[in-house]
């Protein structure tokens, strides 16, 4: 990934966001690289935003699966339509400008894998614009209503996959009816505690996984193990 202009250009995709609230980061970029898409045909990424996550997983399935994508803020949506037509996968991405519960109920679909890069935070202090408001804050659905809305639309032997910050996740993971199959705590530097979680959840019951994920050594250089998740996207591995 390398910054250029009012974007970022990934090996075989590029991704502008000068007109989305958020920002195309790290947390988008893991849930992206890491949430499972072996054998997935048909697939849901829930408030694309810059359409990062839906290019992602487009390349992950090398342009074999079918991928919506929901957005209800319209500059976001345009402009993840905008990047998704510039991109090798204009084909097998549909872009849906909705909110998600209204997509839930009329899509009428069931997926095999599901993808959330959901708003972190409870109602606060004002931001800049009700954009930024939107994609920051849990307003209409907090985290439990993003998993159940996901759920609905979810085939039986689908999986959905998650990121947020470690006391949100633990929270969910722990209030959800949904089994939660693999449980990763993602550490942002060596030494540190964990920040995030990546969490995949499944309607059938199977032992869950547990694994941890370093971002940085202590030198402040990228760990192995992230460069082996990310190389195929960044421009400099």
């Amino acid at each position: 990934m390398a910054a250029v202009n009012n974007g970022f250009t990934f090996k075989q995709f590029h991704i502008n966001h000068d007109r989305c609230a958020m920002k195309v980061g790290t947390d988008g970029v893991l849930l992206g690289a890491w949430a499972d898409v072996t054998g997935a045909k048909t697939l849901l990424d829930l408030g694309t935003g810059t359409g990062l996550i839906a290019l992602m997983l487009a390349q992950r399935t090398a342009g074999h699966g079918r991928i919506s994508a929901v957005e209800i803020d319209r500059d976001a949506f345009w402009q993840a339509t905008e990047n998704v037509r510039r991109s090798p996968w204009a084909d097998n991405i549909t872009l849906y400008h909705q909110d998600i519960a209204e997509f839930a109920a009329k899509c009428g679909e069931k997926f095999d894998r599901i993808t959330a890069n959901p708003p972190y935070f409870n109602a606060g202090s004002d931001c800049r614009s009700e954009s930024r408001s939107r994609a920051r804050y849990l307003l209409e659905q907090g985290h439990e209503d993003w998993l159940n809305l996901a759920a609905d639309c979810l085939s039986e032997t689908g999986t959905i996959h998650f990121i947020l910050p470690f006391d949100a996740g633990e929270t969910l993971r722990k209030r959800t009816a949904l089994y939660c199959v693999h449980r990763c705590e993602v550490v942002t530097k060596a030494g540190k505690p964990p920040q995030r979680l990546l969490l995949t959840f499944a309607k059938q019951a199977r032992m869950m996984r547990q694994s941890r994920l370093t971002i940085y050594d202590e030198h402040h250089r990228y760990r192995a193990e992230f460069i082996a998740l990310i190389k195929d996207f960044y421009l400099k591995y």
